[in-house]
């Protein structure tokens, strides 16, 4: 991956102004100090969408002299970023002026997330910060409500502080997901199917810890390719030591079953919040299948890490693929992986990009994802060896030989159309690897040797050949019978570089 550092670009929020105090209702009076505007951004999942920018912190005075309530406020701001935003207070009611009761603390927008159609926006602060979920449709500008009866979470539960969205039903129908970090003092996490105007719940799963803060990151992501959205919850205070964190994997079946299939830790690293932020990045490796990353920003003293997984057929390849240290990059960086966006080609070669936020030292990082070139390499052997009746003659020695052949051929979506590709052939490698007396060699008749190496010029799609000759040394009394399959590690083993 290549690493730069972005720029910016701002955004002025025209609709309500950028004065600290403007009207917005018949008892409603904006106060935007200290509103924390991009606390939680989201793009709208469609070409050329629109951008949802939340400030939770964003606080109706109408009735300071009682009451200062932080409704919290989201924008939908054009795609081009210029022109006039849709304010969103989804929380605000004509005449409601009690902090705590209802929506009237609710902070609406801590988390937010932009389908195609639907805006979601977490609101821990309803009803004494037991929480909710606001959810918006754009196209029909239908308002869609929990129903506060299908749950009994208690308060300080801080429902909403993650939120998602995905088809966890059907391949054709959005539910949303959201958490509850201290819900029963574990976490919990929720899944709603919107029915009429009403949110209802079809799922719930809770932490194995108490103050694991489970829910507090989400992740909607089709990991297994089957058209279904698949779940990962972050739990990044689960402690062994000291919160070190980890993250559940759940897979849906569909109809709101889903099933915890792996429990993700990355390297289990003392303090490092692993889970904190969880993000799609799309097939960053061209396999089929979708990847994910995982922050830890705290990871080696607030440097911080992000780590790679790869989805497969069976839902999530539970080793990650590669970990990117914040002090690698720049040793300035601190907590790296905070925040991480993907599934964006920023540079238009045909492979989805990330950026990964390290705020505690003002820097977005961009990394570039390279092209993927898939190498397909088949040996052939004989299936078995006569050893009683020498083939071959090696100068004055009769000697008996087999044939190898190896043939490769590259693909991939938008690489060169050739490459050079250098391979090394080890015979009887693994004996070699152990120091013990090889079996079988290569020759040339004028030396023997153990491995041959040779450069290959390949065509995209196009297999090329070679064929060797391997000699079973005269001392070799005994030779086992194997399959095809135990070959490459039995008998040669091929490495390459391009």
């Amino acid at each position: 991956m290549f690493v730069s550092l972005l720029a910016t670009v701002t955004f002025s929020f025209s609709t309500l102004g950028n004065k600290q105090r403007e009207s917005c209702g018949k008892t409603c009076q904006g106060d935007r100090n200290n509103e924390w505007m991009g606390v939680s951004l989201a793009r709208q999942d469609k070409t050329n969408g629109k951008i949802l920018a939340c400030a939770h912190r964003w606080k109706n005075v109408y009735y300071e002299s009682e009451y200062i309530l932080p409704h919290g406020y989201c924008s939908i701001i054009p795609a081009t970023l210029q022109g006039k935003s849709q304010p969103l207070i989804p929380c605000y009611e004509d005449h409601k002026k009690t902090y705590g009761e209802e929506h009237g603390s609710c902070q609406a927008g801590i988390a937010g997330v932009f389908t195609e159609e639907l805006v979601v926006m977490g609101a821990p602060g309803s009803y004494y910060w037991t929480g909710t979920v606001k959810v918006f449709n754009v196209t029909s500008n239908t308002h869609y409500n929990l129903n506060q009866d299908d749950l009994s979470p208690q308060r300080y539960s801080y429902l909403g502080y993650a939120v998602t969205a995905g088809h966890f039903s059907s391949p054709n129908t959005i539910d949303v997901a959201a958490g509850a970090p201290q819900d029963s003092g574990g976490g919990k996490v929720y899944i709603f199917r919107i029915e009429g105007t009403s949110l209802v719940k079809t799922f719930q799963a809770s932490g194995k810890m108490m103050g694991s803060y489970f829910g507090s990151s989400l992740c909607a992501v089709d990991l297994n390719a089957d058209g279904l959205s698949d779940l990962l919850v972050g739990a990044p205070m689960h402690s062994e030591i000291r919160d070190e964190g980890q993250v559940s994997v759940y897979l849906s079946s569909g109809n709101g079953v889903m099933e915890e299939v792996a429990v993700l830790n990355g390297d289990n690293a003392y303090n490092a919040h692993f889970g904190e932020c969880i993000a799609s990045l799309g097939d960053i490796d061209d396999d089929g299948y979708q990847d994910v990353a995982i922050g830890a920003p705290k990871e080696d003293d607030y440097g911080g890490a992000v780590y790679i997984y790869h989805g497969d057929a069976t839902g999530i390849v539970d080793k990650y693929s590669m970990k990117l240290s914040g002090r690698s990059i720049n040793p300035t960086l601190q907590m790296f992986g905070q925040s991480i966006s993907g599934n964006v080609d920023m540079d238009g070669n045909g492979y989805p990009d990330v950026t990964i936020g390290a705020f505690m030292a003002d820097s977005v990082v961009l990394l570039r994802s390279r092209p993927v070139i898939s190498v397909d390499v088949s040996i052939f052997l004989p299936i078995s060896i006569n050893i009683t009746v020498p083939q071959c003659h090696e100068g004055p020695q009769h000697l008996n030989c087999f044939n190898v052949t190896i043939c490769m051929s590259f693909r991939g979506k938008h690489v060169p159309g050739h490459i050079e590709l250098l391979y090394n052939l080890t015979a009887d490698a693994e004996k070699r690897h152990k120091s013990l007396p090889a079996r079988v060699y290569f020759g040339n008749g004028v030396e023997q040797t153990g491995a041959v190496s040779q450069l290959f010029s390949l065509e995209i799609n196009r297999q090329q050949c070679h064929q060797y000759t391997s000699f079973v040394r005269a001392a070799i009394t005994a030779f086992s019978r194997y399959t095809q399959r135990q070959y490459p590690q039995d008998i040669v083993a091929v490495e390459l570089q391009l």
